[in-house]
């Protein structure tokens, strides 16, 4: 991808894309950015190595949500590497796919880990606009996910799909902006683990508030319960014992909130209390999916009755 080395054209594209699909410019230029991060990731020595994961790639990989999200997050397949090699390399990963951009320490944000790294980058911006979206990226990689199942899926930017739908092939390859192949976690692992995330807010001193931080999986939620091959998954003993297998790890992997590791779904306020805890939340799925939604967001009654419908089949 080298599109943003030709500012005029870039910019052009830009607003040409967000036209065609009824999207804010800087929408468009962020995702630009989002996908070249991805594109460099499939150019890697380390690509097979490394899963795409989250709810970035339910849009990006899947495209099974409509909104933005200004993280990306990537997952190290296990290599039983030593710490420090492991570290290494999980800092070279970060490196080979940002060296475009700029890096900012930000100490509620950045975080380096031999496990674990999270770093804060701003990208070159030629759209001005009045959208509150803040013009920068976070890129997680983590190396205790245990990112498994994954499925090779393609992605591509906004620009490219105006591209395409405009029979611009010759622009596409001029601009190196073809589609491109990763690694990408099971959509259905994915609904598992917004599950299990949300159930270990859940067990907060102020539940609601830790619970709003995570608002964005109920959106997503929605529309994997909505997805036919998620809608069938829920209904099988996989589910169960995928949420049984994941719950166990995570209780090993983290020792927050208090108390965590030895909890159970069945005590999770998410479904003990579940309509009393989502009257303290609608605000804040209206809010902020409203921000970041390139399209409208469902009825929040349809979201909760989403999260509803899959307790129901963990309580099979």
């Amino acid at each position: 991808m080298k599109l943003h080395q030709y500012p005029n054209d870039f910019i052009e594209l830009i607003r040409l894309s967000a036209k065609q699909f009824n999207i804010a410019a800087g929408f468009v230029e962020k995702d630009y950015w989002l996908t070249l991060i991805l594109s460099r990731l499939s150019q890697s020595s380390n690509s097979e190595n490394v899963v795409f994961k989250g709810g970035t790639s339910l849009s990006k990989a899947y495209r099974l949500v409509n909104r933005f999200s200004e993280d990306i997050d990537l997952a190290m397949i296990n290599e039983n590497l030593s710490g420090n090699a492991l570290k290494t390399k999980i800092r070279t990963v970060e490196k080979e796919i940002t060296s475009e951009l700029n890096e900012i320490v930000e100490p509620d944000i950045t975080s380096k880990g031999s496990l674990y790294r999270k770093s804060l980058f701003t990208y070159p911006t030629l759209i001005t606009d009045i959208s509150t979206m803040p013009k920068r990226i976070i890129v997680e990689i983590n190396a205790f996910a245990n990112p498994y199942p994954y499925v090779k899926q393609e992605v591509s930017s906004f620009i490219t799909e105006y591209l395409l739908v405009t029979n611009q092939q010759e622009v596409i390859e001029q601009y190196g902006l073809l589609p491109f192949s990763l690694n990408v976690l099971d959509k259905r692992r994915t609904m598992v683990e917004k599950l299990i995330s949300l159930f270990r807010f859940s067990f907060s001193e102020d539940a609601t508030k830790a619970i709003a931080s995570k608002i964005r999986h109920f959106y997503d939620l929605y529309y994997l319960t909505n997805d036919a091959e998620c809608a069938e998954y829920i209904q099988s003993p996989n589910f169960l014992n995928d949420l049984s297998d994941l719950l166990a790890h995570d209780q090993l992997a983290f020792d927050e909130p208090i108390g965590w590791q030895t909890k159970t779904i069945a005590e999770s306020p998410l479904v003990t209390t579940f309509p009393t805890l989502w009257e303290g939340l609608r605000s804040t799925y209206q809010m902020e999916l409203s921000q970041l939604a390139f399209g409208t967001i469902p009825d929040e009654k349809l979201v909760a009755d989403s999260f509803m419908k899959i307790m129901s089949c963990n309580e099979k």
